[in-house]
């Protein structure tokens, strides 16, 4: 067997179900290859990892391979959520009501480039990049409960949660979402490098299905699913784990989703990651190219449905 190896944006957990059944059903086994998802390392980031050769696909966000420097070395393959799973709660008990009264204040965000999508839905709210401060913290949860930040960026399916768990009720948090500034950027996708395409094309494509598989395993059977998780990660709560799969399955089973199908790649991720960089940085580099959507489309139609309902 031949291992690929897969990086993932985060410890095994729900968010990447369908890689991880993909993985452990040994859906690629039939065509000689063995995949392993590998978690995340602070140390260096996926695309980092990526372009380094130390893993072959990387689940990471458009923004971060835009935003590598190094984007014409990178193609975009899959799309499994179609929405931005990410919310920005400030505290109203320290007068933020509004994007713009976050000025002078201090945001927690992710290590390693992740606040495009914040720095953007600010910029268009009407807030300059140096009106606020940005603080680096790997626990935005905590970073907010213990008063280093007053506001922070959070994904849906996660640590809002815990932020709610953690202060017994969101009554004192509003709620930012890009979304409603025409802000919002696309998190997860699965990313690998172009001369890694062009020299391999049938493990892209062995892989694009098996991960495809893999959700559609997940989605159908949720139960099967959670088992999974649950015996990866047992220091997470099944009802947790419930929860984030619920949630990642409703960012999924949207928008391309429900037109093209399941792990589309949708350009427009792309494009709008483009904007942001360009309104955000001043540059951007060229779109032609980014997005590969071939090994997609010669999935067998039974693992990229459009059919939900």
């Amino acid at each position: 067997m031949q291992p690929i190896k897969i990086r993932l944006l985060w410890h095994p957990q729900p968010q990447f179900a369908g890689y991880l059944i993909a993985e452990h059903e040994g859906l690629a086994r039939d065509v000689g290859l063995d995949l392993k998802c590998v978690p995340l390392d602070f140390a260096k980031g996926p695309i980092a990892a990526l372009l380094d050769g130390d893993v072959d696909f990387a689940v990471a966000s458009p923004s971060h391979m835009l935003e590598s420097g190094r984007s014409e070395e990178l193609v975009f393959l899959l799309a499994i959520q179609q929405e931005s799973a990410l919310v920005y709660p400030a505290r109203r008990s320290a007068g933020i009501a509004r994007p713009t009264d976050l000025a002078g204040h201090r945001i927690g965000v992710w290590p390693g480039r992740e606040d495009l999508e914040l720095t953007f839905m600010l910029k268009r709210a009407g807030l300059a990049l140096d009106a606020y401060e940005r603080i680096a913290v790997g626990d935005t949860v905590g970073a907010m409960m213990d008063g280093r930040v007053d506001c922070a960026q959070m994904t849906t399916y996660h640590e809002i949660h815990h932020l709610e768990h953690a202060a017994g009720s969101l009554d004192d948090f509003v709620l930012f979402r890009a979304a409603d500034y025409g802000a919002s950027l696309l998190k997860d996708g699965l990313i690998a490098r172009r001369d890694f395409v062009a020299a391999n094309p049938h493990i892209v494509q062995a892989v694009v299905n098996a991960v495809l598989t893999g959700w559609t395993k997940a989605f159908h059977n949720l139960e099967a699913a959670i088992a999974l998780c649950c015996r990866l990660r047992p220091d997470m709560a099944r009802l947790e784990q419930e929860g984030q799969l619920a949630d990642i399955r409703a960012l999924a089973l949207a928008g391309a989703t429900l037109t093209q199908g399941l792990g589309y790649p949708d350009p427009k991720h792309i494009r709008q990651a483009l904007v942001a960089m360009s309104e955000v940085e001043g540059h951007a580099p060229a779109e032609e190219g980014l997005v590969d959507d071939r090994f997609w489309r010669a999935a067998p139609e039974a693992v990229r449905s459009a059919a939900w309902g």
